[in-house]
């Protein structure tokens, strides 16, 4: 399969709902609350069902998992696994890291093709198995940071933070006691991404979904990153804790992730 190839299909696709979602930006957003944290917008929805139509029509026999609920079974053995609009809850509040990623995986269930495109800061992530990692078609590499006391790491808390806060934080410690500093995008397909190009040096959440890092993932990995589970152990989008980072970091990265 020419991986290259079906990205150059699936941007212009992903450029289309981008400005789909740009179009919502000063209007009523038509907010609505899963639960008490998440939420969903007109945008998330209207995003999913141009994409997953478009690729529904481009690659029929290929199996579809979104975020907001469309679900396809095919027979390739190939799946694409779309989140939307990642970043929904920066998107309603106006700030601007919120993305749309798009990532293929094989019968495997690994991530062979990913792309994240944020719209607002006009920024696109790609990258396939084997072909290098890119952003707005530059290569990009990770950083060069060879110890957790000089990175700039990422991280995000889970929808269900309020019934294990005392736990986040006392994890949020271990690391401010060690590393430079940490952000939050809110976003964690921008913030593996952010570590493929170099912007952080390392990335940890956990409670995440396969749409959050299906794109993302084989990002940060063609770019020269490493990305397991919290206890090292082999990455796997179903697989609900995230580590990632430069590579020269991730064993200290790890070792904080296992203190209890």
């Amino acid at each position: 399969m020419d991986y290259n190839q079906i990205l150059a299909q699936l941007e212009p696709v992903i450029m289309e709902a981008g400005s789909m979602i740009m179009s919502y930006q000063n209007t009523d957003k038509k907010i609505e609350y899963k639960d008490k944290i998440d939420l969903v917008t007109e945008a998330d929805r209207q995003s999913e069902i141009f994409i997953c139509n478009a690729l529904n029509n481009m690659f029929p026999q290929d199996s579809i998992l979104a975020e907001e609920g469309y679900k396809k079974e095919g027979s390739s053995g190939y799946a694409w696994v779309i989140d939307p609009l990642d970043g929904t809850t920066s998107f309603a509040h106006g700030f601007p890291f919120f993305c749309i990623s798009v990532g293929l995986v094989n019968s495997q269930k690994k991530p062979v093709a990913g792309l994240v495109f944020a719209p607002m800061l006009k920024e696109t992530f790609k990258a396939y198995q084997n072909g290098g990692a890119y952003l707005n078609n530059e290569r990009i590499e990770v950083s060069t940071i060879k110890t957790l006391d000089k990175a700039l790491i990422g991280t995000g808390f889970p929808y269900y933070r309020r019934e294990k806060m005392d736990h986040l934080l006392e994890r949020l410690g271990n690391f401010l006691h060690i590393v430079h500093d940490v952000r939050r995008t809110g976003s964690a397909a921008l913030d593996l991404s952010y570590v493929a190009c170099g912007r952080l040096d390392a990335y940890y959440e956990e409670g995440l979904q396969p749409w959050d890092v299906a794109g993302a993932s084989i990002i940060l990995e063609e770019a020269g990153g490493q990305i397991t589970k919290f206890d090292g152990t082999p990455f796997d989008i179903f697989f609900r804790e995230t580590a990632a980072s430069n590579g020269s970091i991730q064993k200290e990265v790890i070792e904080v992730l296992r203190k209890k």
